[in-house]
């Protein structure tokens, strides 16, 4: 009997383990001759996407990439696995591409010659922390990649860090795509500089100095663009600084008193087939302390000298106060005098112009604003779309996202806002409204006829020349953002929320098509976990403290029941 025992557990053990490893080997065998992955990751993270197989089989010439990192065994504890990430990464590159794609490992921390050329490559090892026999060290270690294509200069990503897997594909796929493409894109920047205080400038004037430039408060913006491989010429839209022929998208920040030869201008530029994103800001707030505590709110129009070409194209921006329920908090400093001394503190206030935009006012069925969590929208006004206007150009109008179904608008008056005014009505509710749209399409061209307005100049010429007809274009497919907001994209706002990717990922969708913003968006994703109602609290509450209780209370009540009836009946049948 024992050994049938025995018998049996060697012949379940044998065949247990046979099992095992003909299930290993099927796994190993369909992933080396198939490749294929099982990506349990709910959004895909270790899936190539769509849009970067679709980068990578355009390679007529194949990439070379160089992955210069430390060993292993001189990575701390955190780095050890990330060379094994990154090459099973490239890996799935390659096979998507067809073979196009080639890589090697190379470790440079013994060759001084290879330091040296990575040194002007821009690629020098990281300071890293690591704990060493309980005790912190600091390391030196490479972690850089370099992407060849053809004669062209190497693209460099000088730092990769665990942290950096998640935007992986969006970096190599970006480096690939600018190498492959025959020159970067041009987009021309129009920005205006806040306009100075007249009071100010007097007090200047008077005093015979000459009144500082106002600052730039769109910097950051050419930044960013120049990391995403564009070429940025500024303009100003005049005869000295005119758009740029060879841009492919014109960006439009905040612009102020535009007048008619420049719309001719923005106009001229997108019906020969230019894109354009158009962000207008109609008011401006002030924050003044005031006597009794918080602040006085008070607003300044904007004129843009917009409003009569973003009419001829089917779009408005509202000349009203814009409000929403779903408000942000900002810190605004105020002086505060501390005994001899006056310093600068900042208070918390929450106003109804400052204006969050969750994830579920934005449309999630559109590349530019698919899974962006948030967005500030800052003293922006909402956009009026003109059904009759589209309709008659065949145009294509995409919401991109909008306000709540709690918002309102007030009327400008030029003094401080009322408090009544701030206050939500629900018989006032507008929402929920467009804030920003994207028009596709051949877009009305409002200078069919006339002559071409001449250029404003300082001085007044005597002998002016004679005017010409406007230029007759025949109609292109255009693609035009508009945002009802400028300030979103300062430099004090361009990195809070998803600003910054907003704008990248409009500004990618006109100039390049939506590749890169799908890699980027899927490398981006953000998880929120949404405010709670107080009638779902309520609920939790009375499930755990009231509905479970008197479930189990009542279950015993009639087990307790049951059992006693069944002793009554067995009492019973013994008596009997």
């Amino acid at each position: 009997m024992a050994s049938r025992k025995v018998n049996f557990n060697l012949t379940f053990t044998a065949t247990a383990c046979l099992l095992f490893g003909i299930a290993v080997t099927f796994v190993a065998v369909v992933s080396l001759a198939l490749h294929a992955r099982v990506d349990l990751t709910s959004d895909k993270t270790y899936t190539v996407s769509p849009a970067a197989k679709r980068i990578l089989t355009k390679l007529a010439v194949p990439v070379q990439i160089k992955v210069y990192m430390t060993g292993e065994n001189q990575m701390p504890t955190q780095w050890k696995t990330l060379e094994r990430d990154v090459v099973d990464k490239l890996k799935e590159f390659r096979v998507a591409s067809g073979g196009k794609l080639s890589f090697s490992v190379i470790d440079p921390s013994d060759n001084d010659d290879l330091k040296e050329k990575l040194s002007r490559k821009g690629i020098r090892p990281l300071q890293v922390s690591s704990v060493e026999r309980d005790e912190m060290a600091v390391k030196l270690i490479y972690s850089a990649i370099a992407v060849a294509y053809k004669e062209k200069q190497e693209e460099v990503i000088p730092q990769v860090v665990p942290q950096s897997l998640e935007t992986f594909e969006y970096q190599i796929c970006n480096a690939v795509s600018k190498l492959t493409r025959q020159k970067d894109p041009v987009v021309a920047v129009y920005t205006s500089k806040p306009e100075m205080d007249p009071q100010v400038r007097m007090l200047y004037m008077q005093m015979g100095q000459q009144p500082p430039e106002p600052p730039d408060v769109y910097k950051s913006i050419g930044e960013l663009l120049k990391q995403a491989n564009y070429e940025i010429r500024p303009t100003q839209i005049s005869e000295s600084s005119p758009i740029p022929d060879d841009a492919s998208t014109l960006l439009l920040l905040a612009p102020r008193h535009l007048d008619a030869r420049q719309r001719y201008e923005i106009n001229r530029f997108i019906h020969r087939g230019g894109s354009a994103i158009l962000a207008v800001q109609r008011y401006e707030y002030d924050y003044n302390p005031g006597r009794s505590g918080g602040f006085n709110i008070s607003a300044t129009s904007i004129d843009s000298g917009l409003d009569e070409l973003l009419t001829a194209y089917g779009v408005k921006v509202s000349d009203k106060l814009f409000m929403d329920a779903n408000m942000a908090v900002l810190q605004i400093p105020r002086s505060e005098n501390m005994g001899m001394f006056q310093v600068q503190v900042a208070e918390p206030i929450k106003a109804p112009m400052q204006i969050r935009v969750n994830g579920d006012q934005l449309n999630n069925q559109t590349s530019i604003t698919n899974r962006i969590s948030e967005i500030l929208y800052l003293w922006g006004s909402r956009l009026l779309p003109d059904e009759s206007k589209l309709g008659a150009g065949k145009v294509e109008l995409t919401p991109l996202f909008s306000s709540t179904k709690q918002s309102w608008e007030v009327d400008y008056s030029g003094g401080p806002i009322t408090a009544a005014s701030i206050q939500s009505d629900p018989t006032k509710f507008v929402g929920p409204a467009p804030l920003a749209v994207m028009l596709r399409g051949a877009l009305s061209n409002p200078y069919e006829t006339g002559t071409i307005p001449p250029w404003a100049k300082a001085t007044p010429d005597s002998n002016p020349p004679p005017p010409k007809p406007v230029e007759l274009f025949e109609p292109k497919e255009s693609k035009l953002v508009v945002v009802g907001c400028a300030q979103m994209f300062t430099d004090n706002l361009l990195g809070v929320a998803g600003n910054a990717m907003f704008l990248m990922n409009a500004v990618d969708a006109v100039t390049l098509g939506n590749d890169l913003i799908e890699i980027r968006g899927k490398s981006i994703t953000q998880r929120v976990i949404a405010p709670v109602s107080s009638q779902k609290k309520l609920a939790v509450r009375l499930f755990s403290t009231v509905l479970v209780p008197v479930v189990i209370a009542i279950y015993g009540i009639l087990r307790m029941v049951r059992r006693r009836r069944e002793e009554a009946a067995y009492l019973a049948a013994q008596a009997g």
